[in-house]
């Protein structure tokens, strides 16, 4: 017994007559002739006397209409329930970003969600990539904001934008006349200032690096990249920070990458049965609205791993 059988003796019940329904459904006399006899002799009763002209339901039909007329109002309440909850982002939702992607982004996108979306209730917390992937799994969160690729069979990677990674050094650590810096200048450099073990972000500047902190008698690694930046200020050496952690006080410390520029992929991150499509579309778009145009339109670049 299905739906669309129901939906059929329905329409037999309205116009008496198997063409009319048939042509009020959308499909040939034959199909509804077919659907019908089938679902009779599924319940072991006919619902219709067909010699009867035009036809007229039995005493068991009636009955069997009338369940059938409930069944089907029942059936489009549902589907309304889903369609409002599915198109809905009131509610509470848990999100989980990365703190080197959180401190520079949520207070750009914060206030313009709150503003449009004054129902939904965003609870943020700031952890490491492996957390919030075991998080995910566990149904702990809802939305991690993270830097892919995971390759998890489990999740749903959206992708947001490609963030290059920017040269931090004191003015001329390099060459000051340079505005331009190449991945294969920075293997040999020491004095490295890295965050400390855990942060993805950390991998990925060993990756591009190919080193560790050489910094004499000074050893120091933060959870901070701003700590990073004033280690650097205040004794030398040099780092290596996501672009949107560069400030216009920043001037003369940032050298940017020469194309192809190595770049993190930062994505909204689900299970793959998630299902609140409209709450990850205004997430991307108020992200997408607060990251710098470039992100999006660089082609070329180098993508850095954080396994």
């Amino acid at each position: 017994m299905t739906l669309q059988q129901l939906e059929y003796v329905i329409a037999l019940d309205a116009y008496r007559h198997f063409v009319t329904a048939a042509e009020k459904c959308f499909v040939t006399q034959p199909t509804i002739t077919i659907q019908v006899k089938k679902l009779e002799d599924e319940i072991g009763f006919l619902i219709f006397d067909k010699s009867k002209f035009p036809l007229k339901p039995t005493s068991s039909g009636e009955m069997f209409i009338l369940k059938a007329k409930m069944i089907l109002k029942e059936a489009r309440e549902l589907k309304n329930m889903v369609n409002i909850e599915l198109n809905s982002i009131e509610g509470e939702f848990r999100l989980a970003v990365l703190p080197t992607i959180s401190s520079y982004l949520i207070p750009l996108i914060s206030g313009p969600f709150s503003k449009k979306y004054s129902n939904t209730r965003l609870m943020i917390e700031e952890m490491e990539s492996d957390q919030i992937i075991r998080s995910l799994h566990n149904k702990e969160i809802d939305i991690g904001l993270l830097v892919t690729p995971l390759n998890d069979a489990h999740l749903r990677e959206i992708k947001l934008y490609n963030e290059p990674f920017v040269f931090y050094g004191q003015p001329g650590f390099i060459n000051k006349d340079k505005n331009k810096i190449s991945v294969e200048e920075i293997e040999g450099l020491t004095n490295l200032w890295l965050l400390e073990k855990g942060h993805c972000f950390r991998n990925q500047v060993l990756n591009i690096c190919g080193h560790t902190n050489t910094n004499g008698n000074i050893q120091f690694q933060s959870g901070s990249i701003e700590a990073l930046k004033k280690m650097v200020d205040n004794y030398g050496g040099f780092t290596l920070v996501p672009e949107m952690a560069i400030s216009t006080n920043d001037n003369g410390h940032v050298l940017h990458f020469q194309k192809p520029k190595p770049v993190r992929e930062v994505s909204l991150v689900v299970q793959q049965t998630f299902s609140k499509e409209v709450l990850l579309d205004a997430l991307r778009h108020e992200i997408l609205d607060k990251t710098p145009k470039e992100f999006e339109k660089n082609q070329r670049f180098i993508k850095i791993n954080w396994r």
